[in-house]
């Protein structure tokens, strides 16, 4: 087993120097297509899409109708099908099968019961002014560059499961920041994990140094990880506390955000900026919740769009950089008030820095 797991690292390490070699390959090709954007249509058409799909309860109410959306972005489209297109892939090459698929995301019931979550995890990526290309190699895995006004490119290589395998910003000066790096999987034995960090729960907004003192807080472990081990793993997450989010709830079914819930946001999206100006390897997991009113399905899906839309509202109010975030949806697994009942506390969103944790040197 642990040759067979050498052997696939060391595969996964020479395809992705491979790849980082046709990279600096396409920089003059990539340069003379950034050239030649229409930035006003693809504002246009992408302010369109974020908008409507995060911010109007209108546009949730009709995909519970139905309603086919024929005002959406070519992005919008490109996310729908690629969701799906997954979703069945895994379904007959892992024995999954689709429980729920929402369009933009899907669940998969697993062999031994549980449910997973699949979206794009570069829909975060898809700002005003961007160009997305994605190349797809012969092993399935793939590399997607998003190319931004500013010069700056987020470069993500995902395998055929659409994993993510490495995510690196390069800066306009070509100084590059590996972000994330998951090709060197350890598995993991969690009886010898440290014991979880204490969690603390505010039901008031909270100030800045408190919430920067509870935010930064290091990790009790020096052993590093996926991405997939930290969202699967409820003991591996536990090495950071979460830091709930007392400003923003949402209502029943919804995971639309107004602008002034996006406002209360503003402590918190100051706390992560400035952390990120001081260390560019910053990582920050959005993690969305539901009551235990629905099906398991539907609240795995809807927690995961909370999550979604409170990382939109943190980039667009306050600047975070999009590509030193991930959202992920835990359903009604972690009940904050634990009740059965229809209570507005547990439809919440909380923060986990995850930069502690999470391997980026591919060592």
């Amino acid at each position: 087993m642990q040759a067979r797991d050498a052997r696939r690292n060391e595969q996964i390490r020479r395809n992705l120097d491979r790849r980082e070699q046709e990279l600096r390959q396409d920089e003059r090709r990539v340069d003379r297509r950034e050239r030649q954007l229409d930035r006003r249509d693809d504002y246009r058409d992408d302010r369109y899409y974020r908008d409507n799909r995060y911010y109007d309860d209108d546009y949730w109410n009709d995909r519970d109708d139905d309603d086919d959306d024929d005002h959406g972005s070519d992005i919008a489209k490109l996310l729908l099908a690629g969701v799906a297109g997954y979703a069945v892939g895994s379904m007959l090459s892992g024995n999954r099968q689709v429980a729920l698929n929402t369009g933009d995301r899907a669940v998969l019931t697993l062999p031994d019961g549980s449910q997973q979550i699949v979206r794009d995890d570069n829909a975060l990526l898809y700002q005003p002014g961007s160009d997305v290309q994605t190349e797809t190699f012969n092993d399935g895995s793939t590399r997607t560059t998003v190319l931004r006004a500013d010069g700056s490119r987020v470069v993500t290589i995902r395998d055929a499961d659409t994993n993510v395998l490495q995510r690196t910003l390069i800066r306009p000066d070509g100084t590059a920041t590996r972000l994330m790096d998951n090709t060197n999987v350890r598995p993991v034995q969690v009886s010898t994990l440290p014991a979880p960090q204490p969690v603390e729960y505010s039901s008031q907004p909270w100030n800045e140094d408190d919430l920067r003192t509870a935010l930064l807080r290091e990790s009790g472990t020096d052993r590093r990880f996926t991405l997939g081990q930290i969202r699967d793993i409820p003991e591996v997450r536990s090495l950071v506390a979460p830091v709930n989010v007392p400003d923003v709830t949402f209502d029943t079914g919804s995971a639309a955000l107004s602008s002034d819930q996006a406002e209360q946001l503003a402590t918190l999206g100051k706390v992560i900026r400035d952390s990120i100006d001081q260390n560019p390897n910053e990582v920050y997991m959005i993690e969305g919740y539901t009551d235990a009113v629905g099906s398991n399905a539907a609240n795995l899906a809807l927690s995961d769009r909370r999550a979604e839309s409170v990382a939109l509202a943190l980039t667009e109010y306050y600047q975070v950089p999009p590509e030193n975030m991930v959202v992920q949806g835990y359903g009604e697994e972690f009940l904050l008030v634990p009740t059965e009942g229809d209570t507005r506390d547990n439809r919440r969103v909380a923060i986990r820095r995850i930069t502690d944790l999470l391997e980026q040197s591919g060592s």
